[in-house]
């Protein structure tokens, strides 16, 4: 008689539970600054700094483990394993394209900048979106009553 080659044989008073779920359908990369969290925490999170401290041009800062700086403008491209900035230099101004691995990431910065010769390092952010204004409903006439009078 000969077994599947999956089957594993367990000592005597273990239970076998149930499996676990694939892994990367729910454990993350494991690393603080991933591919979710460029996409999904990062934007909201400078939209609500620039609402707390009224800044129009925030400034983001990405540490890397090489001890480089880079002065994000924007995301420009997300992968598993690593994030495409738009950065700028403070020496000077013209744009460059960055592709940083997520686990040279160490350190991510939002802050505002008063400084006029650096304004060019700032996060570009889409203007604020109108306030929404609840409209009324439209004022109905009741019917009239159309009865014939006898």
């Amino acid at each position: 008689m000969t077994q599947p080659s999956r089957v594993i044989y367990l000592p005597p008073g273990v239970v076998a539970g149930t499996p676990l779920p694939h892994p990367a359908a729910t454990i993350g990369s494991g690393l603080p600054f991933d591919r979710n969290f460029f996409e999904n925490i990062l934007p909201p999170s400078i939209a609500g700094f620039c609402q707390q401290v009224k800044c129009q041009v925030p400034v983001v800062e990405v540490s890397t483990v090489d001890g480089m700086t880079h002065y994000v403008k924007g995301i420009s491209g997300l992968a598993d394993t690593w994030v495409a900035l738009q950065t700028a230099s403070p020496e000077h101004t013209h744009p460059r394209q960055v592709f940083v691995p997520y686990q040279t990431i160490y350190r991510v910065e939002i802050h505002p900048e008063e400084d006029e010769g650096r304004r060019h390092l700032g996060f570009v952010t889409p203007p604020p979106a109108a306030p929404r204004v609840a409209r009324k409903p439209a004022n109905r006439r009741a019917p009239k009553d159309v009865t014939p009078k006898a």
